[in-house]
């Protein structure tokens, strides 16, 4: 896979391909063997992360070590290929850099990449997005496959239960090792508070049934990074431009807290 091509399936915007290109240009690569052997070993992702960005030095946008990480996703693409995994599943997968560097464009007002830390999964082939859903092999003490929930995922249940159904498929035919682990999530949209905010139709809601929650951390205030996305406020000057933030707003002035929740999953269909 060469870098160009990535980028134009990636749909990277123009912009930030162009930055990436001269830093390519300027730049040799900081990734050595040592650094490659860290980014595909879970124990060890945040201290090649640091280490990259070490070397790189500056790098406001955070384009410097995308393009790092994407020749790395470059070289990945042969594994996909060596197990079979679909052109799809790779592309799916790595386009989770093009969603974050958009949505800081729609947030801020302008192109980065604040997600290096994250990048690691997908290069250690830990975590492929199928259908709508992101699935990662924890492979821990406590071995588990942790469900991720993309911002532009569609909750549909009938959507959510195909993602289920496709990764399962997945398992069977290139993981098998791994089809009897279980299944968690951990996310906002899993506190069971979401009940007195959103109508029993809610595809929120609809997928909450869907897991059987274990604890809910009250205290997280993590929820308001995805309903008022890059609001530093108090909860009175929080935005109302849907029905959710207008509702969660006067649930958090009332001194209501909606939390983050972990649950397993009821069952994968």
């Amino acid at each position: 896979m060469k870098f160009d091509n990535l980028c134009k399936m990636l749909e990277l915007p123009s912009d930030v391909v162009t930055e990436m290109g001269q830093y390519r240009t300027a730049s040799r690569t900081v990734v050595d063997d040592g650094i490659w052997q860290q980014l595909r070993r879970r124990e060890c992702w945040g201290q090649a992360i640091a280490e990259m960005e070490k070397r790189i030095g500056e790098d406001m946008n955070g384009f410097c070590i995308l393009a790092e990480l994407l020749e790395c996703a470059c070289r990945v693409y042969a594994d996909y290929q060596r197990i079979g995994i679909e052109d799809t599943v790779f592309i799916q997968t790595m386009k989770f850099c093009t969603r974050f560097i958009n949505e800081h464009k729609k947030v801020y007002g302008d192109f980065a990449f604040r997600w290096a830390w994250w990048f690691p999964r997908q290069l250690a082939l830990q975590e492929f997005r199928i259908g709508e859903l992101e699935f990662e092999f924890v492979d821990a003490e406590d071995r588990q496959i942790s469900i991720h929930i993309p911002s532009d995922a569609n909750l549909d249940p009938q959507s959510v239960k195909q993602s289920f159904a496709e990764y399962r498929a997945f398992l069977h035919r290139f993981y098998p090792d791994w089809e009897s682990v279980a299944w968690n999530c951990e996310s906002w949209l899993l506190s069971p508070a979401l009940k007195q905010l959103l109508p029993k139709t809610s595809n929120i809601i609809l997928f909450q049934e869907l897991f059987e929650v274990e604890s809910v951390d009250y205290d997280s205030m993590a929820v308001l990074d995805w309903v008022y996305p890059g609001e530093k406020c108090e909860f009175a000057d929080l935005s109302e431009q849907t029905s959710l933030q207008k509702k969660m707003k006067k649930f958090l002035l009332d001194g209501k807290k909606v939390g983050w929740a972990k649950g397993k999953v009821i069952n994968t269909f």
